[in-house]
């Protein structure tokens, strides 16, 4: 099956809007154990728009196209595509009904009157004898076109528009037209290098044909995907490498650290908190992304100045003075001081050197210091971090989070 991609709009051209709709359909093709064979983005132009498809059509199975959709002027997709098949247009209702809808729920927000627009209702013209995808999150509407044995699927470009239709429609058309699917298991692994994960890799599981990895590299987390066709070869090899690595990766049935974190303070009926320099609230960002952590997380204390560090969290200046902010000593009178002030059973600590400036000889960009505690556990680690200040940084977070899931499983 030859699946294409096609990305409309020009501010995708221009790098103002992020393409993140490519990444997200590939990673929903790639569990069905499908990879596009082709992917472009081109202008809001029929030209263009015509020209591509003069290529794609001929040789592909399936075409997914994003963006072009709205009300405005630029927005082409429909009637190009529609014109390109020579399908007629006409004013489907139950999209008017879906705008008004829509626009009644916004404008209520506002006290405002229900007034539907003449570019709102243009997207009420859909093509005939294809099916339409009612969006749930927008005024837009989807549509499945099937041609001369053609799928061509045209979805709204705001990702969380177009999400909700990929996953309710696209991707169980496209599941209905295989045999057989991939299974798949993903470990997530801490501190451990892409290079490093490639050689236990090799060194546990070997060459099978048929079982497959892949990787992806993120500051401080490398995931490793392992896949096949047999669910029972792909879930024994996935078990030795967990078994091999440890608590190098994240336990089995968590997708993210703070998910394994979460669930052993849940367990063990503790509460947490942060004391951030370096990161500036970062790790408290990472942690409430997360449901349902209102329970045991109590807070964050931002102490990116010494000032702070000593009158929220007791930092004593004579320490300040003779081993510096950056130190271990700062660290561990943090997170003593942290959970002590607020109450609470755990907590994590990091004071550090982002850059790019600030470094010296003694003390370079990209030292850290966490501290974490557990009770009466407590455990201080250096870190000397490589890269930009955003890499440093999301780094320290995800390390600052480990050492505090490790105190919890020793």
């Amino acid at each position: 099956m030859k699946i294409s991609i096609l990305s409309l709009g020009n501010e995708l051209l221009k790098g103002t809007v992020v393409n993140s709709n490519t990444a997200i359909i590939g990673k929903e093709l790639f569990k069905l154990g499908l990879t596009p064979c082709f992917q472009a983005t081109v202008n809001d132009s029929s030209d263009d728009i015509n020209q591509i498809l003069d290529y794609l059509v001929p040789f592909c199975d399936v075409i997914i196209i994003t963006g072009g959709l709205g009300p405005t002027s630029d927005d082409l997709t429909i009637r190009t595509v529609a014109d390109y098949f020579k399908l007629k247009l006409y004013k489907n209702q139950g999209v008017i009904d879906n705008i008004y809808k829509r626009i009644r729920s916004i404008n209520s927000a506002y006290g405002k009157k229900d007034l539907i627009s003449k570019q709102n209702l243009k997207q009420a013209f859909v093509p005939e004898n294809c099916e339409i995808l009612m969006n749930s999150n927008g005024t837009a509407p989807g549509v499945f076109i099937y041609e001369n044995h053609k799928r061509i699927f045209l979805l709204p470009g705001p990702p969380h528009e177009m999400q909700p239709m990929l996953l309710q429609k696209v991707i169980p058309e496209i599941s209905s037209l295989i045999d057989s699917r991939l299974h798949f298991e993903i470990i997530n692994t801490i501190g451990v290098s892409e290079s490093n994960l490639q050689g236990i890799i090799d060194e546990v599981i070997g060459v099978l044909p048929d079982i497959k990895t892949a990787y992806r590299a993120n500051p401080g987390i490398c995931e490793l995907t392992i896949y096949g066709h047999s669910k029972e070869l792909v879930n024994e090899q996935a078990k030795k490498v967990r078994h091999y690595l440890g608590r190098l990766a994240i336990a089995e049935g968590f997708h993210d650290i703070v998910e394994e974190v979460v669930f052993k303070l849940n367990e063990e009926n503790m509460t947490f908190a942060t004391a951030e320099s370096c990161t500036g609230g970062m790790i408290a960002a990472k942690i409430t992304d997360f449901p349902g952590v209102s329970s045991l997380f109590k807070g964050s204390c931002v102490t990116y100045s010494n000032t702070l560090k000593q009158d929220l969290l007791g930092v004593r200046p004579d320490t300040i003075i003779e081993y510096g902010a950056v130190s271990s000593e700062c660290a561990l009178e943090m997170v003593n001081g942290l959970c002590k002030r607020l109450n609470v059973d755990a907590g994590i600590a990091v004071t550090g050197i982002a850059g790019p400036d600030g470094g010296t000889k003694e003390k370079p960009v990209g030292l850290i210091y966490i501290a974490a505690k557990v009770q009466d556990k407590v455990q201080i680690k250096k870190y000397i971090l490589s890269g930009d200040r955003n890499r440093i940084r999301s780094c320290t977070v995800i390390y600052g989070l480990d050492l505090l899931r490790q105190l919890l499983l020793s």
